[in-house]
């Protein structure tokens, strides 16, 4: 089992899947709004993952909310 430290949190091998397949969707989703979305996403991503969620999909939704969009079918950004 791989574990991955950030700043002194370790992630699991089922944690570190859940985040990357978040940030994947993610980044496919926001492709066109700037260079400093994958780190923004990024960040999100960790700090959900440090209170425990586990889900992409939950993960996936709370990065999109930074932006404010929340219906990815009409990208309405608020």
């Amino acid at each position: 089992m791989n574990n991955i430290p950030i700043h002194n949190v370790w992630f699991d091998d089922a944690a570190t899947l859940a985040m990357g397949e978040a940030f994947d969707r993610t980044c496919k989703s926001l492709r066109n709004l700037g260079s400093a979305v994958p780190e923004i996403i990024a960040n999100v991503i960790i700090q959900a993952a440090k209170t425990g969620e586990r889900d992409p999909a939950r993960l996936y939704e709370q990065a999109l909310k930074t932006f404010r969009i929340e219906d990815m079918s009409m990208l309405v950004v608020s």
